[in-house]
């Protein structure tokens, strides 16, 4: 099992790695870097590919009671996979295939692994540290600046491949 979730790691991080490179910059999203592929089903192959490999180690790190929360959770990432392009009529779907990986994928790991939720502390510090750092007098503004979507979805995916490992 250990080989699916190292396999749907690579899958993911390896995506976002070589999108940021590409890009030069961290993405306002994971979603965001559908927009500069030039071919647009490595965001599916991706998403509903490093869902699909995680799912039976997620079932098998779970309690009996909250496997049906990981499931949901990757239902959400197979829905952004299929939906990738939220700037037209997906965007409903993209959303609450969004919505549905994120909520129910943290209270997988508050139910399996809660600790891990604490990593959701270093968020906090970052927006904090940086906004005010970088203080402009326009509280929406400085904090779309910080790119805080990118960074939901970085410790949502770090929260669950740790649950699964650990």
């Amino acid at each position: 099992m250990i080989t699916l979730v190292l396999l749907s790691f690579i899958l993911i991080a390896g995506y976002v790695f070589a999108m940021i490179k590409k890009g030069k910059e961290i993405p306002y999203s994971i979603s965001a870097t559908y927009y500069a592929l030039t071919h647009k089903f490595w965001f599916a192959l991706c998403m509903i590919g490093s869902g699909v490999l995680l799912l039976p180690a997620a079932l098998e790190s779970s309690t009996e009671n909250s496997q049906f929360l990981v499931f949901l959770s990757v239902v959400g990432m197979v829905v952004l996979g299929v939906s990738p392009n939220f700037k037209s009529e997906q965007k409903v779907p993209h959303a609450i295939g969004a919505a549905m990986s994120l909520i129910f994928s943290q209270i997988w790991v508050g139910c399996n692994s809660w600790y891990w939720l604490l990593l959701w502390l270093g968020f906090i510090i970052y927006m904090v540290v940086s906004m005010k750092k970088h203080w402009t007098g326009n509280f929406i503004s400085d904090f779309i600046k910080r790119k805080p979507m990118f960074w939901i979805e970085v410790i949502s995916l770090l929260t669950v491949y740790l649950t699964c490992l650990w």
